[in-house]
């Protein structure tokens, strides 16, 4: 019989986009599991935007309400315009087992031609990244936001998962 494995920690980047929400349920519904750490991270602008703050805070319980694992959940603002780049220092700075953020969804030319987080994260972390998005079906229908306080594990879940990283 082998051990159980040990807590690992998990760095989740939010930007209460459905696709991030989303994300979210299905990292606590496939990725974590009893003991595990999860360090929730998200990026402002400025110091001054306690809404966001507050918005998030709301989000997270009401995440940690719909579960029963026994996990530990810190939440870390970081301050700047370059989303990816604060998100990579934190991951450089903690040494997670994994980064998962959701994806908006934009074509690979857009993403290119803008700029995309997730694009950054994949390139520059050094751990494992996810990036998780709505599937058409499920983006059709508003999944996200509105399902937080009733999700349910599925047997399919409602994400396209696109394991890009692995180390």
């Amino acid at each position: 019989m082998s051990a159980a494995a040990p807590p690992k920690l998990v760095v989740f980047a939010l930007d209460e986009s459905d696709h991030s929400v989303a994300a979210l349920n299905w990292t606590f519904d496939y990725i974590l599991k009893d003991g595990d750490k999860l360090t929730v991270a998200v990026v402002i602008d400025k110091e001054s935007d306690r809404d966001t703050i507050s918005r998030v805070k709301t989000l997270l319980r009401a995440v940690w309400q719909t579960t029963t694992l026994q996990v530990s959940m810190s939440m870390r603002v970081l301050v700047g315009k370059k989303a990816g780049e604060q998100i990579v220092g934190l991951v450089a700075e903690l040494n997670p087992a994994m980064l998962v953020l959701g994806s908006a969804g934009k074509n690979h030319v857009t993403g290119f031609l803008v700029g995309s987080t997730s694009n950054y994260c994949v390139a520059n972390a050094t751990c494992a990244v996810i990036v998780a998005r709505l599937d058409e079906e499920a983006e059709a229908r508003g999944r996200g936001l509105s399902e937080v306080g009733g999700r349910r594990r599925s047997k399919s879940p409602l994400l396209q998962i696109d394991p890009v990283k692995f180390l």
